[in-house]
């Protein structure tokens, strides 16, 4: 059977050179993408993922853990 791991992904907007991208971060990993569209942010943030635990498989138990995640908004 094979392992299913998760992350938290938190998606955003940025602006790039007059052009607005999607953003995908891994919280669990510290790693990002970015794509033109949130489906395409998440593929490559999905890729960069595999990328990384083939060359380093230790980091797999950070996606085992099936940590509650809150993210909030501060007013300002």
């Amino acid at each position: 059977m094979e392992e299913r791991l998760s992350c938290s992904v938190e998606l955003h907007q940025e602006d790039i050179d007059g052009k607005t991208v999607f953003v995908a971060d891994c919280i669990e990993l510290g790693i990002s993408d970015f794509g033109d569209n949130v489906n395409e942010a998440i593929s490559n943030l999905r890729k960069g993922i595999n990328l990384l635990l083939e060359e380093m498989p230790q980091k797999k138990e950070l996606l085992r853990e099936q940590r509650p995640v809150m993210i909030t908004r501060l007013l300002l």
